[in-house]
């Protein structure tokens, strides 16, 4: 199943045209959480208020929006 991450910074939205093909929602997850942990580290304090990662099934499903910032860098620090 295609999953397509989108960031999402305030008002301002860069859509991922071609997403990535994942077995589950579950796995979706886990990369978005990723993806914004990794984008916290290559832009410290850039995303401060109201930035997400946004996961979109190839359904168009909202699956999950998480907040890029400190608290995705915690919890990929206590799960891995």
């Amino acid at each position: 199943m295609y999953f397509y991450f989108n960031i999402i910074e305030g008002a301002v939205e860069f859509t991922d045209p071609e997403g990535s093909n994942l077995p589950d929602e579950q796995a979706a997850q886990l990369e978005a959480l990723a993806l914004a942990a990794e984008l916290e580290r290559e832009f410290p304090g850039r995303f401060i208020h109201n930035s997400v990662v946004e996961v979109i099934s190839e359904i168009g499903k909202r699956v999950l929006a998480f907040p890029i910032g400190s608290s995705a860098l915690a919890h990929v620090a206590l799960t891995h």
